[in-house]
C-alpha cells in the first residue's frame, strides 16, 4: 500500500525514456524514435503517450509602459498515441514510432553549431499518478534551398551575424506562417556605407514545395524596407536561387 501510495505522487513510478533513431534532420522529414518504459515499484496502468516538439522562443510583453523580453518554451507539434497497457514491476516496454516533422520547423544547427533550442518532449500518462517525462535535444539543419540562399547572402558581401527564434507569425505578400514562431537569421554587411544596409534579417516560411523569404533590409536614413518571395524546393544550390534573392538585396 505503502508504494502505491508513493507511486501516486511520483516516488518508485513507471518512467520514460525516447531514443532518436535519427542523428539529423531537416523540417519536413518523417524520423523514427524508439520509446522505452521502465516499470516502478509497483504494477501501475499506462493510458497513453504524448510526444511534443518545442522550442525556445524570444517573446515580448507590455507590462505598464515598460516592454518586457523574455524567453518562453513554445509547442510547434504534438501527437497523443493512446495505450492500454500494464505495466510490471521492474518491467521493460519498448515501442517505436514514426512522426513527421512540420517543413515550418526552425533550425537548431547551422554548420556544426547550435543557434537554437528545439527538443522533443516525451510524457507517459500513468493512472493514479504523476506522469513520467522525458527531454530529448533535436538536430535539425535548413534545408538545401535555405542553406543556398544563406549563401548567396553570405557571398553578396552579409556576415551572419546571429540567428534567433521569435514567438509570433510571418506574414508576407504571397506566403504566410502557421507555427507560433519563425526563424530569423540576422546579417551585417562586411563593409558599411554611408547609404547602405545596416542589418538584415531573413526569414524562411517552407510549405514543402515552396520556401518562402522574407528580407527585412534596415538601412541608413530610410527605416525598415520588406521584400519576398517564393522560391521552388528543388532550387537547391546558390546559382539556382540567385535569379531570386538578388534583386531583393538590390
Amino acid at each position: 500500500m505503502l508504494k502505491k501510495l508513493l507511486a501516486s505522487v511520483g516516488i518508485g513510478k513507471a518512467t520514460v525514456d525516447t531514443i532518436l533513431l535519427d542523428e539529423q534532420l531537416r523540417a519536413g522529414d518523417t524520423f523514427a524514435i524508439e520509446v522505452v518504459i521502465k516499470g516502478g515499484d509497483v504494477e501501475q496502468q499506462l493510458i497513453g503517450l504524448e510526444f511534443a516538439i518545442m522550442a525556445e522562443a524570444k517573446a515580448e510583453q507590455e507590462i505598464g509602459d515598460n516592454e518586457v523580453k523574455y524567453n518562453k518554451s513554445v509547442v510547434l507539434q504534438s501527437w497523443q498515441p493512446s495505450l492500454d497497457i500494464t505495466i510490471q514491476p521492474g518491467e521493460t516496454i519498448t515501442q517505436q514510432f514514426e512522426l513527421d516533422l512540420h517543413p515550418e520547423i526552425p533550425a537548431s544547427n547551422l554548420f556544426g553549431q547550435r543557434i537554437a533550442k528545439v527538443w522533443l518532449q516525451t510524457g507517459l500518462d500513468i493512472k493514479n499518478g504523476i506522469d513520467g517525462s522525458d527531454k530529448d535535444p533535436l538536430t535539425i539543419v535548413p534545408s538545401n534551398t535555405q542553406l543556398a540562399v544563406l549563401e548567396f547572402i553570405e557571398n553578396s558581401g552579409y556576415r551572419l551575424f546571429k540567428s534567433d527564434i521569435e514567438a509570433g507569425y510571418v506574414r508576407a505578400h504571397n506566403f504566410s506562417s502557421h507555427l507560433p514562431c519563425y526563424q530569423e537569421y540576422e546579417f551585417k554587411p562586411e563593409s558599411r556605407s554611408f547609404f547602405g544596409a545596416k542589418e538584415l534579417e531573413v526569414t524562411f516560411v517552407d510549405n514543402g514545395a515552396e520556401t518562402g523569404v522574407l528580407i527585412e533590409i534596415d538601412r541608413a536614413f530610410s527605416g525598415d524596407g520588406y521584400h519576398s518571395v517564393s522560391i521552388p524546393n528543388h532550387c537547391d544550390s546558390v546559382a539556382s536561387v540567385r535569379p531570386y534573392i538578388e534583386r531583393l538585396l538590390s
